[in-house]
């Protein structure tokens, strides 16, 4: 039997091999066939263009309406005095004696708290639209790293009206830290003062 398997596998595997080939040719052949274009018609596009009366426009003059004055924006008044203190600028108030209590200049590796970056508050809309000023006293702590924690609203006048702002800026003040021994240290009870004006 094996000896039949050999010869039958050549037979059929030539017979394979030569119906492979034949019906690639047939395609191929057919695809010539398919192939073969009918030549075009040339078709020639022109255009034709018409030509148009000339229209002239009348210039008219027209008057614009002219757009009523923009209302002058209040702006926020900083100084660096007490409560009685009315000098008109572009920020809010800050009192920064409470911050800079205590500072000291020796020559060793101590250091008091150092402003960085103070944020401006935001005017609140209501009190703008009334036209209210006032102020806030803020105390809070200055961390190792220099933010500030824990602010609290000791006094304000007018009260709830400005409250939100003032502690909502002085969260996002920063300071070189306090520094003892050579170890930065928190410092703790610093309070300030935000001035809310209106510019005169």
């Amino acid at each position: 039997m094996n000896v039949l398997k050999i010869p039958i596998a050549v037979i059929f595997g030539g017979l394979f091999t030569t119906l492979v080939f034949w019906l690639l040719a047939f395609s191929v052949n057919q695809g010539e066939r398919a192939g073969a274009l009918a030549e075009a018609k040339r078709i020639d596009f022109s255009r034709v263009r018409k030509d148009t009366e000339v229209q002239t426009k009348r210039q008219e003059k027209v008057q614009r309406e002219r757009p009523p004055p923009t209302p002058q924006t209040p702006r926020m008044a900083l100084s660096q005095g007490g409560l009685d203190n009315n000098v008109a600028s572009l920020s809010p108030i800050v009192d920064t004696r409470g911050a800079m209590k205590g500072l000291k200049l020796s020559a060793g590796s101590d250091r008091d708290v150092v402003p960085l970056v103070r944020i401006s508050p935001e005017y609140p809309q209501r009190a703008l639209t009334r036209g209210l000023e006032g102020w806030v006293k803020v105390q809070f702590t200055i961390t190792t790293t220099g933010t500030v924690k824990d602010p609290l609203v000791v006094d304000a006048d007018p009260k709830n009206i400005f409250d939100d702002a003032a502690l909502k800026s002085i969260a996002r003040w920063k300071y070189n830290p306090k520094v003892e021994d050579g170890v930065a240290v928190e410092r703790i009870g610093v309070q300030t003062i935000i001035r809310f004006q209106l510019e005169q």
